[in-house]
C-alpha cells in the first residue's frame, strides 16, 4: 500500500487526526449517500481470460491528451503520476508544488484535469498527482481518492471499472494484454529475473517547504 497523501483531509496532521475522528461520531440518523446500483455482468467479462491475476490498466485523457498504462491501485491512498509521462505535459499551464524529498524522490505534486470514460459517457475531475521520478512500467496510478471522487466501483474478475454519469452507468474496460506486458517489464526493472527486488515509496510532507516552480 501506498500512503499518506491527499487521503483522509489532505496533507496535514491536524487533518488526519479530525478525519480519523469522524469515523467514532456517525449516528443511525446520518443518511446515505444516495448512489445507482452499480452490477457487473457475464458480458463485462467478454475476452477476459478467466480465472486471472491480473490488475486493471486503461487509458485516461490527461489535459489534452491520452495516458496509456494507467493502473489501477485500490489499496493506494495517493494518484500518481511518473516523470516520464509528467515531461511530456510540458505545455501545461500550472504550477508544480514542490515537496521535501524522500526514499524515492518526489518533484511534487500538481492538479491535472483527467477525463475517465468517452463522450456522455464519461467525466472529469481534477486529480492532484504527485509526480515522482521513479523507473516506471506505467504512467500513472490511480487510487483511492480517485475512486471516492468518481464514485467508481472496481471488478477485478472482470478487468473493468464502472461509475455513473448523467447519461447513466459508464464502463471502462481494462487492457489484459497490456496488464501483463507492465507486469513483466516492471520485472525487468526491478533489476532481478522474479522481481525480488521493488522500490518502496513514503511520502513526507513538509508544507514550509512549499513553493511554486514553473512546469519548463
Amino acid at each position: 500500500m501506498i500512503n499518506d497523501g491527499f487521503a483522509g483531509g489532505r496533507i496535514s496532521k491536524l487533518s488526519h487526526k479530525r478525519h480519523l475522528n469522524e469515523v467514532y461520531h456517525v449516528g443511525e440518523g446520518d443518511r446515505s449517500p444516495d448512489l445507482p446500483t452499480i452490477t457487473f455482468t457475464q458480458e463485462d467479462a467478454a475476452g477476459i481470460i478467466p480465472r486471472h491475476d491480473d490488475p486493471i490498466v486503461f487509458t485516461i485523457v490527461l489535459v489534452n491528451g491520452n495516458l496509456h498504462r494507467t493502473l489501477v491501485d485500490q489499496g493506494s491512498s495517493v494518484d500518481i503520476l511518473f516523470k516520464s509521462a509528467f515531461d511530456k505535459l510540458r505545455a501545461y499551464p500550472n504550477s508544480l508544488f514542490k515537496l521535501r524529498d524522500a526514499p524515492i524522490q518526489l518533484l511534487g505534486y500538481i492538479p491535472l484535469h483527467t477525463t475517465f470514460g468517452k463522450g456522455n459517457w464519461s467525466k472529469t475531475l481534477s486529480i492532484d498527482y504527485i509526480v515522482v521520478d521513479v523507473s516506471s512500467a506505467y504512467n500513472a496510478l490511480i487510487g483511492q481518492t480517485m475512486f471516492n471522487q468518481l464514485t467508481a466501483v472496481v471488478s477485478i474478475p472482470h478487468l473493468c471499472m464502472k461509475f455513473p454519469t448523467t447519461e447513466g452507468i459508464a464502463t471502462i474496460k481494462g487492457d489484459q494484454k497490456l496488464a501483463r506486458r507492465c507486469y513483466n517489464e516492471s520485472l525487468n526493472l526491478n533489476g532481478h529475473p522474479r522481481g525480488k527486488e521493488i522500490n518502496t515509496i513514503e511520502l513526507e510532507w513538509n508544507s514550509s517547504l512549499r513553493r511554486t516552480l514553473p512546469l519548463t
